[in-house]
């Protein structure tokens, strides 16, 4: 029996060597699943910056529907305290033409704008523009992003190619 042994050891791989590779190969396994699970994390995590983003798209135009809403709500109810207090003989006294909004021409459109980007930017509240010009913040708001983008749309031009 010890022959038997004896010859076994000799001629096979003695048996630490065989629990070497044994663990090696589990370790490996684990690592490639390591591989893989950290992968997988790294995808998910790219989807979360997506979301995030349309989030945010989300909530600023929430913000500007409320802001819009708040401000039509104040002209509807300032309106209507006005109507109340001239105890309803604006309404007999109005003609239809006269209920028609005044018409904004492109040259008062225009002044209207220059006179907005100008309190911009000597550094006037959007508040304050929008109560001076008998706007709403999110109309001034909304007229400084198209200024700006006027402004990187149209090249200046200097000298004497100025037109």
């Amino acid at each position: 029996m010890n022959r038997w042994i004896e010859l076994l050891l000799t001629y096979m791989l003695p048996w630490p060597i065989g629990v070497l590779v044994g663990a090696s190969a589990l370790s490996l396994v684990i690592g490639l699943i390591g591989l893989w699970s950290l992968r997988r994390v790294r995808q998910l995590l790219a989807v979360v910056t997506v979301i995030q983003e349309r989030l945010n798209t989300l909530s600023n135009s929430v913000a500007l529907l409320t802001d819009t809403t708040e401000s039509c709500f104040r002209a509807v109810s300032m309106q209507m305290q006005f109507m109340q207090s001239t105890g309803g003989r604006a309404a007999t006294r109005h003609s239809p033409q006269a209920a028609e909004p005044p018409v904004e021409t492109t040259s008062a459109r225009k002044a209207r704008q220059r006179r907005v980007v100008g309190a911009a930017r000597r550094g006037d509240a959007l508040a304050a523009i929008a109560a001076r010009e008998d706007l709403a913040e999110t109309e001034v708001a909304l007229r400084l992003h198209v200024g700006r983008e006027q402004q990187t749309v149209e090249p200046k031009r200097y000298g004497s190619l100025l037109s």
